[in-house]
């Protein structure tokens, strides 16, 4: 067993951090794939370029979330079988993770490539350039979702290993790539959205040829070969089962979001400029508070497959300390440089920025909020618990965000009244599963105790 996920050794905090600090910067660097491209277009393409790009990012997130989130499921299972010292189904566990993957990622590409122009066409993206550019971005980027799959169920192995830091070095690497091809690509060949699409599906399948060699070089129980593959259908079933409903929560998120985005859309090609440049600063903060999630479901699996329920509730307390600490820095500090912020995708269009400004005024300073919604379900999962967080993500922050969208902005159509849904959302979903995690811990509590008397 690693010595970060000892489970003997003492200072939970540092183990933590150690842990989610190389998972927060792989998240920032997978945020900063899509910033990459907005900042090259918008610098150099211009603002139309960067709308077409822009609106293309919920849509996104709706046809690929459900099943890079699914990754959540391997997680789990291996975690609870790494906590009982089941050297064999932690096996299984991977070797059906590496090889499920690739399927699923190809039938989600299939998809996506064919739902690409009738979703953009729902969330009212503006006929014309922008429509057709992102349709042509989107298509593209459709064809390096078989490799991100491949790579958020490979990083999942990794991260119940305690080996969160391959990730990183790996999405660095591509990440560069990803830069170097979208300048050439834009500013020499002049290729557009074309170019920058192209630079994210190279830098997708660069990172998933690393992590597969990983994979392959690694010695020990966490580690895959071509010979002896343990694939088992009955694990497939359990990923899936408790990974689908953690996908279809960052699902749930991006469709309430492709509906926001959708109202943004009506306010013209300035207002989704300035909106997507928010965005993706957004983006960058979420990945960050947000990224305590893995640990917590790692830590709580782990502890929850060698009995030691009471660890379960230390790992909750922690991750939400760690995690509103983090948020509560990151949202107050880019709040106070907000505009010089924005500026870094948008060039002299003071009304752009405005828009974008309109909308981080709101949702910055308590952007912890956002960081506790995304954590906290994670330590619903880690106790076996996949399907009540999805439940409420549905009912909190997909369900109120429509019917906000329907109600009050339907009656007061202002951009500000759209933009005060996401704080409202966060506040109601984040109380709920406060309440979740403790039902829940209690009745697992219940269980052990009778198990150990």
């Amino acid at each position: 067993m690693t010595d970060t996920l000892d489970l003997d050794k003492k200072g939970l905090i540092k183990r933590i951090m150690l842990f989610t600090v190389p998972i927060m910067l792989q998240g920032l660097l997978q945020s900063l794939y899509n910033s990459a491209d907005l900042v090259v277009v918008g610098r150099f393409a211009g603002e139309l370029a960067l709308s077409s790009v822009g609106a293309t990012s919920s849509a996104y997130a709706v046809l690929v979330n459900l099943f890079i989130g699914a990754s959540a499921g391997v997680d789990v299972v291996a975690s609870l079988h790494y906590g009982m010292r089941d050297d064999r189904g932690v096996k299984q566990t991977i070797d059906t993770a590496v090889i499920a993957s690739p399927i699923i990622g190809i039938l989600v590409m299939i998809m996506g490539i064919f739902l690409t122009r009738p979703i953009l066409v729902l969330m009212n993206t503006p006929e014309g350039a922008v429509l057709e550019g992102a349709v042509t971005y989107l298509s593209i980027v459709m064809i390096g979702v078989p490799f991100a799959v491949f790579f958020n169920f490979c990083s999942a192995i990794l991260r119940t290993s305690g080996q969160t830091k391959p990730q990183f070095v790996y999405l660095a690497i591509s990440g560069l790539v990803n830069v170097a091809l979208n300048l050439i690509l834009v500013i020499v060949f002049h290729m557009g959205v074309i170019g920058v699409a192209v630079g994210t599906v190279a830098s997708q399948v660069l990172s998933a040829i690393l992590i597969f060699i990983k994979l392959l070089r690694s010695k020990g129980l966490f580690s895959f070969s071509f010979k002896d593959i343990a694939f088992s259908g009955k694990k497939l079933l359990r990923i899936l089962s408790i990974g689908i409903p953690a996908g279809i929560q960052g699902s749930l998120f991006s469709i309430s979001n492709a509906f926001l985005q959708s109202g943004v859309n009506s306010f013209g090609e300035l207002a989704i400029a300035g909106s997507t440049a928010t965005a993706n600063i957004e983006g960058l903060l979420y990945v960050m508070v947000s990224s305590f999630q893995s640990a917590a479901t790692t830590f709580t699996g782990i502890y929850m497959g060698a009995g030691k329920i009471r660890k379960v509730k230390h790992v909750f307390f922690t991750v939400v300390g760690l995690s509103a600490i983090t948020g509560i820095i990151l949202g107050l500090s880019a709040f106070a440089f907000g505009k010089n912020l924005i500026s870094i995708f948008i060039v002299d269009n003071p009304v752009a920025i405005q828009y974008g400004y309109d909308r981080l005024k709101i949702t910055f300073p308590i952007y912890f909020l956002a960081g506790l919604m995304g954590t906290l379900p994670g330590c619903v999962r880690g106790m076996g618990h996949s399907i009540a967080p999805t439940i409420i993500s549905l009912l909190g922050a997909c369900g109120l965000r429509i019917l906000w969208i329907y109600t009050v902005f339907a009656a007061y159509p202002s951009i500000t009244v759209l933009y005060l849904i996401h704080p409202i959302s966060w506040i109601v979903t984040t109380t709920a599963l406060i309440i979740c995690f403790a039902i829940f811990y209690k009745k697992e509590k219940k269980r052990f105790d009778l198990i150990t008397t």
